[in-house]
């Protein structure tokens, strides 16, 4: 795991409680993402009282279900100043279930840019201006109930932070061969936490003793723990599916050798 210098104790903290969850069935299909979470970012509703730090998805519900060796997942969100001036950001990670656990699961990587990411014709979102990594988190890195606190440049109004957040499987033929990967789901959360640099200093907002809508998995829940130090929270859930694309490649070359 790689990380800059634990942020420094904030003093005026600027709160907006953003909690969300989306938890996937198991499919062996694409990846499952509506037509508008597609197209554009979309505003996370908040649950807690309004606040100055506002956080958008895109996706929106994230929500992957199939992940699979060599196929990456890119989770876009983007953090931007509502009725505030300038402030500054730190991150934090959440990471539970057994796919997140398994010795082959889930690194997942955040970087930031200081421009939109595209999304054009590249396997990857591209960044063009600022490109940062903030951090990487292995399988061996147990984050599910804590994680170092990552401070990013400092939140101006008009000027949004731009995150990634890249969800990867080891891409290997031992681990699309492994039957111990398949299927398996995890949760994965990123807290945010705005501090005021100047303005009127805000109260943070209380968190809440249960997270709506999850029903599946205990480790997520416990990301609540956090909201008293973050501004958002942003969850998804993933199901882990065995890469199809070789099985299907290996098929073709076969039944062109059988035509020859």
């Amino acid at each position: 795991m790689r990380h800059s210098p634990r942020a420094t104790p904030p003093s005026r903290t600027v709160t907006a409680l953003i909690a969300v969850a989306s938890f996937a069935s198991l499919t062996l299909g694409a990846l499952f993402l509506s037509e508008s979470a597609q197209a554009a970012f979309i505003d996370v509703p908040e649950t807690g009282l309004p606040g100055t730090l506002v956080l958008s998805s895109d996706p929106y519900p994230a929500v992957f279900t199939d992940l699979s060796p060599g196929d990456p997942a890119f989770w876009r969100i983007d953090a931007r100043l509502d009725d505030a001036e300038s402030a500054t950001l730190t991150l934090e990670a959440r990471q539970g279930g057994p796919v997140a656990r398994h010795p082959r699961g889930v690194t997942m990587t955040i970087d930031r840019c200081s421009e939109p990411w595209s999304t054009g014709d590249a396997a990857a979102p591209q960044c063009s201006n600022g490109l940062a990594r903030i951090a990487v988190f292995t399988p061996a890195d147990d984050i599910s109930s804590s994680s170092p606190s990552f401070e990013l440049r400092p939140l101006v109004a008009g000027s949004p932070e731009h995150l990634l957040v890249t969800l990867a499987v080891e891409d290997s033929a031992a681990a699309r061969a492994d039957d111990t990967l398949m299927g398996l789901r995890g949760t994965l959360g990123i807290g945010l936490t705005a501090t005021a640099v100047d303005g009127a200093p805000i109260t943070p907002i209380p968190p809440r003793p249960t997270l709506p809508g999850t029903g599946t998995d205990a480790a997520f829940t416990g990301l609540l723990a956090l909201v008293a130090l973050t501004a958002g929270i942003l969850g998804l859930a993933l199901a882990l599916t065995r890469r199809r694309r070789s099985l299907e490649r290996d098929t073709a070359v076969s039944h062109d050798s059988e035509g020859t």
